[in-house]
């Protein structure tokens, strides 16, 4: 595994990242249950609450904009689902309106239809040779897009209410219109700018090599499943709760709550508690993140300084928790998962020739070809000196594992120095049940030193990947 600095596409990464995804759907729903996102300032009324779906299209895409869209239309129903809401709002909701199906298609249609479209504009702004005017423009746009989807959908679907399109004109003259297309603008180009930050980029870069290596070794879905399950579940218990005591103080004072008040109530504190949880989230978001990055730190310290890879300790201790979570699959029929050793040929002399600085690099680039060898999902470690180990969990054939090999070893021979070619001598050992990675390492240490006793340059298999005609006790090259 390389470090952040030397990843391709950080900022890719970045720009995809999972936690700005969840960060934006907890800023929407916190927007959406506080006066965060409504503000009303006599004779300014400001709403905010689809501006996290215009910093979702323009930090991330379309698809997660129309996703964080799709939140803020549900969010809209819940709200409009209460019998205090006026005729026009109620509209919103399947079971205020009587129309369920239009409701549905006006409040969470229209916003997720949103969040696309403008998702998309960011996309096209992004890729301009000056992209910066095109992103302040698809933000200030952002708005008039709405409410023209919004008040087309109440056209179409209760022309009762006499909203329509001629109602986004009204909008646009509105006192608030300009100071809020001020907001959302300087709001998404925050965004943006946060995204470009190498602050963040390093940062997300480092959260995501923890979480690469966490996903090798640790399997805990079921239990956040569970966490969540329990969570929902005790803000429910706790909203009933208080509705209850509430309907307790009114009877011992002889007020008596009507089934549509007792609902009302419910409705509210569920509302207050999803903005609370919300807020939590994100402090919770944020001391992970946190957290991560130290653990990064802890991590880099046992990775080897030069090439990335895992030091020898880190390789052997996360190598034994891999293969005893692989012990528990299925096998497949042909292939299995091996360990590899890499040692490179001669790599003394080349040090002593051409010095150490051209060493390194050689070292360097061994590491990388690799990695890009087996690709993601596997664990790399330099043992020392120019020793190389790998172990590759996804189920390979003989001569998959032998023609990724090939590539590789034709590859670092356009590594030449002064019209030297870098080759290298390797091992093969299968992943085998109840095979300990301690014993592959010295088995495969054997192979390797056949094949350089062999005359170099080529990869050993050991003798269970032999076919039966051939098979005999110990090991047979292959190149």
């Amino acid at each position: 595994m390389r470090r952040w600095k030397e990843k391709k596409d950080a900022a890719g990464e970045t720009m995809n990242n999972k936690y700005v995804f969840w960060a934006l759907i907890a800023i929407e729903l916190f927007m959406s249950f506080s006066f965060l996102g409504y503000i009303h300032i006599e004779p300014i009324s400001l709403t905010f609450v689809y501006i996290p779906v215009l910093m979702a299209g323009c930090m991330l895409g379309p698809k997660e904009a129309a996703a964080v869209g799709a939140v803020f239309g549900l969010a809209s129903m819940w709200k409009a689902s209460a019998f205090y809401v006026g005729a026009g709002d109620a509209v919103f909701s399947p079971t205020m309106s009587k129309s369920p199906l239009e409701s549905i298609l006006l409040s969470v249609g229209t916003r997720t239809l949103f969040g696309l479209i403008s998702g998309g504009m960011f996309y096209w702004a992004k890729r301009r040779k000056h992209p910066l005017p095109w992103i302040f423009a698809a933000a200030a746009a952002g708005r008039l897009i709405h409410t023209t989807l919004v008040y087309g959908a109440m056209e179409l679907f209760f022309p009762e209410t006499g909203f329509g399109l001629h109602s986004v004109l009204n909008d646009i003259l509105c006192v608030d219109f300009i100071p809020f297309t001020f907001v959302a603008v300087a709001a998404v180009a925050a965004g943006y700018f946060f995204c470009q930050s190498k602050f963040v980029q390093e940062l997300f870069a480092r959260v995501s090599e923890v979480d690469r290596v966490n996903s090798l070794v640790v399997q805990h879905k079921g239990g956040r499943a569970a966490a969540l399950t329990l969570v929902i579940l005790s803000s429910f218990s706790v909203a009933i709760y208080f509705t209850n005591r509430i309907e307790t103080v009114m009877n011992q004072y002889q007020i008596k709550l009507s089934l549509e008040i007792s609902y009302d109530l419910l409705h509210l504190q569920i509302q207050f508690l999803m903005g609370i949880a919300s807020l939590a989230f994100l402090v919770i978001l944020a001391i992970v993140l946190y957290q991560k990055n130290i653990d990064y730190l802890y991590h880099e310290a046992k990775l080897d300084g030069l090439t990335g890879l895992l030091g020898r300790q880190q390789f052997f201790h996360i190598g034994e928790e891999l293969l005893r979570r692989n012990g528990e699959k299925t096998p497949v029929p042909g292939k299995s998962g091996c360990f590899i050793i890499l040692d490179v040929d001669r790599f003394k002399q080349i040090n002593d020739t051409y010095g150490h600085p051209a060493g390194d690099q050689i070292l360097k680039e061994v590491a990388k070809k690799f990695q890009e060898a087996f690709g993601n999902g596997n664990i790399f470690g330099r043992l020392g000196g120019d020793e190389f180990v790998a172990l590759i969990l996804e189920p390979l054939s003989k001569e998959e594992i032998g023609r990724a090999l090939t590539k590789m070893k034709e590859e670092l021979k356009n590594l030449e120095i002064q019209n030297t070619a870098v080759t290298c001598s390797i091992g093969v050992i299968p992943i085998e049940k109840n095979y300990p990675l301690e014993r592959m390492y010295k088995d495969a240490d054997r192979l390797l030193y056949e094949a350089k006793k062999n005359g170099k340059d080529q990869f050993v298999f050991g003798y269970r990947y032999q076919d039966s005609e051939t098979d005999q006790e110990g090991m047979i090259g292959v190149d």
